[in-house]
């Protein structure tokens, strides 16, 4: 079995993790900051559908996954199976770790699995650390500016 691990940089962040929680959650706001996952479309229950609509370089794409964890102020999972999960599974976490009363660090990364990834990760992979590291740059910039 073919696994890859695609991972952000570590981002630190000037806020409390509760607030940067607030940005992360607030789906109906993407598209005001989020240069990856320009909107998202879920009721944000565990195991209910959650419709993202990523530009991932040139392609702009629309995908369908299922919340497996909200646990507020500290992760958020989504994952998505493509065929039989022996062809493709990703499964992504995005973490919040307090620093402090006023500081916070975001992760992201997304796990895949299956005969697939290899492939996956040769047309695809480094765009989607980009996105990933865009994405941690701009939540990082939008709570520290509400934050202020």
């Amino acid at each position: 079995m073919f696994r890859h691990l695609i991972r952000s940089d570590a981002v630190e962040i000037a806020a409390p993790v509760e607030q940067v929680w607030e940005v992360l959650a607030d789906f109906g706001r993407y598209g005001e900051w989020n240069p990856f996952t320009t909107r998202v479309d879920t009721d944000f229950e565990v195991g209910s559908p959650v419709y993202l609509h990523v530009t991932l370089g040139p392609l702009k794409l629309k995908q369908r996954e299922r919340i497996e964890t909200v646990d507020p102020p500290r992760l958020l999972v989504w994952s998505n199976t493509i065929g039989h999960s022996s062809l493709l599974s990703a499964r992504r976490e995005q973490r919040l770790e307090p620093l402090g009363a006023t500081r916070c660090r975001y992760l992201t990364a997304d796990a895949f699995t299956g005969l697939l990834t290899p492939l996956v990760v040769l047309l695809f992979g480094g765009l989607v650390r980009g996105g990933f590291n865009a994405m941690a740059v701009a939540l990082k910039e939008r709570a520290e500016a509400s934050h202020r």
